[in-house]
């Protein structure tokens, strides 16, 4: 008797318990400004041609600056997007 009276409890058991088992957890998205990027700004104010060395200088300083932000920001959102993607699925 008490061979078939354990199997069935723990069976009656198991089943009362699967109604505990807890929710799946939800990741929240990430922020929508953090998926994009803005745009690239427009190239600063020059001195005059008869400057040309200064001009070369500032564009060489600002060309650079420029695509390295551009560069970073790039990076981040597309592993931002990654990461969005792959919580989706």
């Amino acid at each position: 008797m008490r061979g078939k009276l354990l199997p069935g409890l723990m069976i009656l058991s198991s089943l009362s318990l699967i109604g505990c088992a807890p929710k799946r957890l939800e990741i929240a998205a990430p922020p929508a400004q953090l998926l994009t990027c803005a745009d690239e700004p427009l190239a600063p104010d020059l001195p005059g041609r008869d400057q040309q060395s200064t001009r070369d200088a500032l564009m060489i300083e600002y060309t650079l600056a420029l695509r390295s932000a551009w560069g970073s920001c790039h990076a981040a959102v597309d592993g931002v997007r990654a990461w969005a993607e792959a919580v989706r699925k």
